[in-house]
């Protein structure tokens, strides 16, 4: 059986919808792959550990000799994306840079807060993209960054690809 969503689903998302839920898919798989492999926040709950992988893979992040990574990597640092909040009873988005932290850190942050703003529903306002491909932009590099960080963790790569 196959299941069609509807096109007005998707009528405020500012970017294709195909790249959305592939990015989506990517982003859970590796959520998979980090629980499956022992990145876990606590040994009694199932919330990966971002951070702990970031610390695990700092070195060989900062060593991918690739220009498509690179580029990502220096958008997200330079332009991260906002945080959603609740400001005087008002959904919005502010400005919170991952400044201080190991790069590796800084970047995975970002990409979880891409995910964030996509899966919460801080993308889908009739005036979410105020500057016209920026969401596409993050998503974009946010999916590079994850199909190499993949591949920097054996463990989490054969998890991932299971």
């Amino acid at each position: 059986m196959n299941f069609v969503l509807p096109n007005d689903m998707f009528r405020h998302l500012h970017v294709c919808p195909e790249l959305a839920c592939r990015f989506l898919a990517t982003f859970s798989r590796m959520e998979y792959a980090l629980k499956a492999s022992g990145y876990l926040q606590n040994v009694n709950d199932a919330h990966p550990d971002w951070d702990r992988f970031a610390a695990d893979i700092r070195v060989e992040f900062e060593e991918i000799d690739d220009g498509d990574f690179r580029t990502a990597v220096k958008y997200l640092r330079e332009e991260p994306p906002c945080k959603q909040i609740v400001q005087d009873g008002q959904l919005t988005f502010v400005d919170r840079p991952a400044d201080g932290q190991p790069v590796a850190h800084q970047v995975l942050l970002m990409v979880r807060r891409v995910r964030n703003n996509l899966f919460h529903g801080g993308k889908y306002s009739p005036a979410s993209e105020a500057n016209p491909g920026r969401d596409r932009a993050l998503i974009e590099y946010s999916l590079i960054v994850l199909e190499h960080c993949i591949t920097q963790n054996s463990a989490v790569r054969e998890r991932y690809e299971q």
